[in-house]
């Protein structure tokens, strides 16, 4: 054998090893974010169900060792005779090691309500939550828009950031996210329907989408910053996200991803970078940010399969 071609052929595979050894040893770092607890609108409202939606999303980040922070809207933990129930649903969170924040009370929309409404709302929304946190010496630092709206106008949006700062609450930003409303709604229609056919269709695009998603911001934060930066997931207490977290997260380990608490993940010098966006959307960071240097906003972001996207049409048009 040719030793030239030999060592040469050992360069590339040690190479070749050493990647693969830094991407499955967790080099990327990712946090996870929940939206809308104890259950996003959308889901089944049965208090069994919505219990049951939080123990199988909490089982799978603790089987995978993975700290998330789940942000609350109070106004769904009051129903009739079960307040103390949905309450201890928030206590699940914070006796696995969760952190909670605000998300306000009724998720209203700061481009449609008045700042004073909108404010209203959001100490309305942190009444159980701040005192379940202080009963544990943690504080309540998180607060999340409803929609991932900041206001259309400048006034309306340094206002409001005046207003969170003195309440001593963090903006929590994300970076990724991959419609899962849009997922979970059409999921739970063909499982209504008894469409078990189309309930595992809608799961396998589901955890495809994941990838394809992290494809894109993965390639997407190496544009500005050259390099990847920490990312923070975004997604809802739902039906699907309930049925696939082990997945999502076997997945996403496979991409190489640790997981890591908000906090951590904010230390990431990417987020200090200003979020100048002022419109009706609610796009991800990293669009804001792209828009915040003066670039256009890109238009390459990965649709869900057309399958998907005409049946969710179709359920929100009652066709």
């Amino acid at each position: 054998m040719d030793r030239r071609w030999w060592w040469k052929f050992s360069g590339v595979l040690v190479i070749c090893l050493l990647w693969q050894s830094a991407i499955l040893g967790g080099t990327r770092k990712l946090a996870i974010t929940l939206d809308d607890l104890p259950a996003t609108k959308g889901a089944n409202s049965d208090l069994g169900a919505v219990r049951e939606f939080n123990r199988k999303i909490l089982t799978a980040l603790k089987k995978h060792e993975a700290p998330a922070i789940g942000f609350v809207n109070e106004s769904r933990l009051h129903v009739p005779g079960e307040l103390d129930e949905r309450i201890a649903i928030l206590q699940m969170w914070l006796d696995a090691d969760m952190q909670l924040g605000n998300h306000t009370y009724s998720h209203p929309d700061l481009n449609t309500s008045s700042l004073r409404e909108y404010q209203d709302d959001v100490l309305h929304g942190e009444v159980i939550t701040r005192r379940l946190l202080q009963a544990r010496g943690e504080k309540m630092e998180f607060f999340r828009f409803p929609y991932n709206h900041r206001g259309t106008d400048a006034a309306t949006r340094d206002a409001f950031d005046l207003f969170l700062h003195e309440r001593g609450y963090r903006v929590a930003p994300f970076t990724v996210e991959h419609m899962d409303y849009a997922f979970n709604a059409v999921y739970v229609a063909a499982r209504k329907g008894g469409d078990q056919e189309m309930m595992v269709k809608v799961r396998g695009a589901y955890l495809d989408f994941l990838d394809t998603v992290f494809d894109y911001f993965e390639r997407f934060s190496v544009d500005p910053w050259e390099r990847e930066i920490t990312q923070v997931f975004l997604i809802h207490v739902n039906e699907i996200n309930a049925e696939c977290m082990d997945e999502m997260l076997q997945r996403l380990e496979k991409r190489g991803y640790s997981f890591i608490s908000l906090e951590t993940a904010l230390e990431d010098d990417a987020y200090q970078a200003p979020d100048n966006y002022l419109g009706r959307f609610g796009p991800s960071w990293m669009h804001r940010w792209t828009l915040s240097r003066g670039l256009p906003m890109r238009r390459d972001e990965p649709d869900p399969p057309a399958f998907l996207w005409e049946a969710y049409q179709g359920l929100r048009t009652g066709g």
